[in-house]
């Protein structure tokens, strides 16, 4: 028991090939994403169990079909009787008729087989946060299901079309059991899979099965903002100021030449009060203002007029040639790079360690150039060295999730050319037809031809979405548009659609923050792992390797009635290994 009482041990056998290559993505990503110390047991290897290994553990996962079967009777009784005492089983395994006696008798006989391509909530529980009583979750293709005949203390969460139980959960003397009927299956991509909106049934289920007081490194419940292409708009970022009202600070991605005295001024005020963090995005991109559809709501008298009137608009990027992808010359970046730091110089502010490029464009040549200016964590989706368009198939973590559009979802990883650059980003740009679903008010403001008039109460539930999105996958949510669309639209509207918003997730758990602040913690959770948790005499014994520029959040998840609730401790900067206490 290497990790210690409050770790999880998850049983996966390897002789199974198609099954263990599916649950690489399916649970075990998705355990390195949540922050929780665990180890396995591997039914393919021939090695002696190590004294303690199964028991004591805060929880046990049979991550795949055919898992159990590879237990000998022995351990599955140690299991079975350690989940008694008190420890949560969190069950992927539908082959139950397959399993030794002991853990077989932690759910009731009666089990059948059916097939759903609907799955549908039953309950409001702790786990199901998040969904409404009855809604639907339509899978890609049908799947089979595990089925437990109703009663015999079984809490019945999610169900099939017919109302056949789907996912359930059941108190065997002092221990927890969630089945999900669905097996590891459902957080596949071809059936539906992660990032869509059904991770938090997983992530709950192993928070509320487990013994308490259970550590994780997960990321706190963060909301957030982030906008693109800006200038100002006509209020020289007043509409900032109501992302402030809800403790919301937004990364900021600049369009430098575009902007005014009145604009660097106000930006610098912000600044200086921690409102908002700012990138640079691009140098200019005004090739809307030729559209003569193209009216904003109104302009500031000092904003300068680069495009004459919208006859002579352009494209200047600071690294990356827009047409061909190709990094910019040497001398080119060098005099970029002094030209961005002039204008942020002059203003007073300094770059936010996040890179907000313009569709993404970073080239390779710049990478050096904003690693020694302290801006390392990206916050684009694509790659790095390339066009936003046709990028290439990149797997990465936590889940490798791209959508059909080419896009990818939730990335939180390193740039695999250069390991100074880290990536972050959460967006739900892989669900749609285009990435702008991600924006919440593309299609909702008159922005060219977009909408004849505001939509704002659309905008709003966009935003809704997107958040509690981000936050069901244990990542973070963010609302985001670009800046444009706000020019749009009065700042009353604009107001209106953040006050709903903030309305629409009071019944979530979340600490709205600043944009770059969550980049910094995800790194340093990314950077670090939690790989010893133990409880002795209510202490809670914590050990963690890696290393951290600041410091960092643990989660402690305590039982709270039938739900869970969670508190925070900091943990310090540390380098290489750290333990900590936690009373």
């Amino acid at each position: 028991m290497a990790a210690g009482n409050r770790s999880v041990l998850v049983v996966v056998d390897s002789r199974r090939p198609a099954e263990r290559a599916r649950v690489a993505w399916t649970v075990f990503a998705a355990l390195d994403h949540f922050g929780v110390p665990y180890e396995v047991i591997e039914g393919g290897d021939y090695w002696k169990l190590p004294p303690g290994h199964v028991a004591p553990r805060a929880a046990y996962i049979l991550s795949h079909d055919g898992a159990g079967a590879c237990l000998k009777p022995d351990v599955a009784e140690e299991m079975a009787k350690a989940v008694k005492a008190g420890a949560g089983i969190l069950i992927f395994d539908r082959e139950t008729k397959s399993w030794p006696p002991a853990l077989r008798a932690l759910l009731p006989s009666g089990a059948k087989m059916a097939q759903t391509d609907v799955l549908r909530v039953a309950v409001s529980h702790f786990i199901t946060s998040g969904h409404e009583p009855d809604e639907e979750i339509a899978l890609n293709c049908p799947i089979d299901v595990l089925t437990l005949p109703v009663g015999h203390g079984l809490g019945v969460l999610v169900t099939t079309a017919d109302g056949s139980s789907a996912i359930v959960k059941s108190q065997v003397d002092d221990g927890r059991v969630v089945l999900f009927g669905t097996g590891d299956e459902i957080y596949a991509e071809g059936v539906l899979g992660h990032l869509r909106g059904i991770d938090g049934l997983m992530w709950r289920a192993l928070v509320w099965a487990a013994a308490k007081p259970l550590p994780m490194r997960c990321i706190p419940p963060f909301v957030t903002a982030r906008m693109d292409d800006c200038n100002g708009t006509y209020g020289a970022f007043a509409y900032v100021n109501v992302l402030n009202r809800h403790g919301i600070s937004p990364n900021l991605g600049l369009f430098i030449d575009e902007m005014g005295p009145t604009d660097w001024a106000n930006a610098k005020e912000l600044f200086d009060k921690g409102g908002a963090d700012f990138s640079m995005h691009a140098f200019r991109d005004d090739f809307y203002k030729a559209n003569p559809k193209y009216k904003p709501y109104a302009i500031l008298p000092d904003k300068p007029d680069l495009s004459n009137g919208g006859k002579e608009t352009a494209f200047e990027g600071l690294s990356l040639d827009h047409i061909t992808g190709r990094d910019l010359g040497g001398a080119a970046i060098k005099r970029n790079f002094e030209r961005m730091d002039d204008a942020f110089a002059k203003a007073g502010i300094r770059h936010s360690r996040i890179i907000n490029a313009h569709f993404g464009e970073i080239g390779w040549r710049a990478v050096p150039r904003f690693l020694a200016r302290g801006v390392d964590l990206s916050t684009n989706n694509s790659v790095v060295g390339q066009l936003y368009g046709m990028q290439p198939l990149w797997r990465p973590r936590p889940y490798g999730v791209r959508g059909p559009n080419g896009r990818a979802g939730l990335v939180i990883d390193r740039c695999p050319q250069h390991p100074g650059l880290m990536f972050v980003g959460m967006s739900p740009s892989h669900l749609g037809r285009t990435h702008m679903v991600t924006d919440i008010l593309s299609g909702h403001v008159p922005f060219l031809t977009e909408a004849e008039a505001p939509k704002l109460r659309e905008a709003a539930d966009r935003a809704i979405a997107n958040v509690k999105l981000g936050l069901d996958s244990l990542a973070y949510g963010v609302i985001m548009t670009h800046e444009e669309r706000i020019d749009a639209i009065s700042l009353d509207d604009w107001e209106t659609v953040v006050n709903w918003t903030m309305k629409g997730l009071a019944d979530c758990d979340f600490e709205p923050t600043g944009r770059e602040h969550v980049s910094v913690i995800v790194k340093r959770l990314f950077d670090s792992a939690l790989v010893h948790a133990n409880v002795t005499d209510n202490v809670i014994h914590c050990e963690l390797c890696g290393r951290t520029d600041g410091p960092s959040p643990l989660t402690i998840w305590e039982n709270e009635g039938d739900g869970c609730k969670r508190r925070r401790v900091e943990v310090g900067q540390f380098d290489g290994f750290q333990a900590t206490t936690v009373t």
